[in-house]
């Protein structure tokens, strides 16, 4: 029996590094010379001439917001939508508030048609650095802005990179991060614009006139964050003046019409992904469903949780069963790792078992979810038994994540 930590495979790692040396096309078919190693506040590329256009003219504009707890928090996505809709009064702008704690881009690829493309945006903003993309950074990346596209070749993109303290130090030597350069690699590719959030924060506090971290006001200082990760209003208002003066900037730039998608740059990219609930699985007698008005472990962090899991079944002995049969290349499961020693065992394809961890991170029970190891593309069985559960506690199930799509 072999163990998996469900983590980054190395061959995703290796095709970024290739993709990151590659030339590199923009969307208009022009050469995007933009150095992804580099960072700079604005990398305007195609710019956003569709979602600016419909702005001028009046219409009804749907702004979707896609990212983790810094754009679920009450900051930067409602500052930049009140200044948009200051900014085009005589337009009618909509929210779609796609923002889900602990997520970055893999959720977000899986989730995007029923989150996202379902409310029909004009512009979708990606704010996902700062929580990765869970071992599948550039094949999630990409298949966001491709599923985006195939659906809506008019809507545009914008990326969003927000920062933690750990990334301070490139910063401020002006280099993007790991995933950073990910994502710049495929902005580049698309002719996406991107917005660094960093640089000015990284600039104040090297100058002194903001702290980072800090549980308590300093008088004649920003504290930006009490965690090192999450802004406080002050921190929120600095990323909405950068992200408004980016705006008035690319006001005025591209030109509007269809984007075209050419051969990705990641074999088994993103672009086909469904997110459906755990009932739609065989599952052994020993499941019940979630009471999510009462249930202790569902309500503790409820917003997360039924964002994540959406409703589920639990079950409180190992053996249970949930079987799942798609066409793709791996799953992933929400559920709510809580307690000590919690493992589920996972057979593909009547391979060899695979044991998966799920300890609690945290002294609060988050919900979470993990990926089965990649397969080859085609048609495959998944068989997840629970194996190992602490006494007293149940396990939590939710939703499949199925890069590819599911089969009866």
């Amino acid at each position: 029996m072999k163990s998996s930590s469900v983590c980054p495979l190395a061959i995703t790692v290796l095709i970024s590094l290739f993709a990151l040396t590659s030339v590199l096309r923009g969307n208009d078919g022009t050469v995007a010379e933009y150095d992804p190693a580099t960072t700079e506040e604005l990398r305007i590329r195609d710019g956003l001439p569709n979602f600016f256009a419909k702005l001028k003219a009046g219409q009804t504009v749907r702004i979707a917001y896609l990212g983790g707890s810094i754009t679920a928090a009450n900051g930067w996505r409602p500052k930049t939508l009140e200044w948009f809709k200051t900014q085009y009064p005589n337009a009618q702008i909509i929210e779609i508030n796609a923002a889900i704690s602990g997520t970055g881009s893999d959720y977000g690829a899986c989730r995007l048609e029923h989150d996202v493309l379902s409310k029909s945006p004009d512009l979708v903003f990606m704010e996902h650095r700062v929580n990765g993309g869970g071992g599948y950074e550039a094949k999630s990346v990409e298949g966001i802005i491709r599923q985006v596209w195939k659906k809506y070749p008019k809507t545009d993109i914008c990326l969003i990179y927000t920062l933690s303290q750990g990334m301070l130090k490139n910063m401020q030597a002006g280099r993007q991060t790991w995933f950073g350069k990910v994502m710049e690699t495929v902005a580049n590719a698309y002719g996406v614009p991107s917005i660094e959030l960093g640089l000015e924060i990284a600039k104040r506090e090297q100058a002194g006139s903001l702290i980072f971290k800090n549980d308590a006001p300093v008088p004649g200082k920003l504290v930006f964050s009490r965690d090192g990760v999450h802004p406080g209003d002050e921190g929120h208002e600095v990323y909405r003046q950068i992200i408004a003066r980016s705006m008035l900037t690319m006001h005025d730039k591209g030109h509007a019409g269809a984007h075209k998608l050419s051969e990705p740059l990641e074999a088994n990219c993103w672009e086909t992904t469904q997110l459906i609930p755990i009932t739609r699985a065989a599952l052994s007698s020993g499941w019940t469903p979630i009471d999510i008005k009462t249930d202790p472990v569902y309500r503790e962090s409820f917003g997360r949780t039924n964002a994540m899991l959406r409703g589920g079944v639990k079950c409180d002995q190992v053996g249970q069963t949930v079987t799942v049969k798609w066409r793709g290349t791996t799953l992933g499961f929400s559920d709510i790792p809580h307690g000590e020693g919690m493992e589920v065992e996972v057979i593909i394809d009547q391979g060899e078992p695979i044991t998966i961890k799920r300890p609690q991170r945290e002294k609060t029970r988050h919900a979470r979810f993990f990926y089965l190891p990649e397969q080859m593309p085609g048609e495959h069985t998944a068989v997840l038994r629970v194996s190992k559960l602490p006494a007293g506690h149940s396990y939590y199930l939710g939703q499949i994540l199925v890069i590819g799509t599911a089969l009866p």
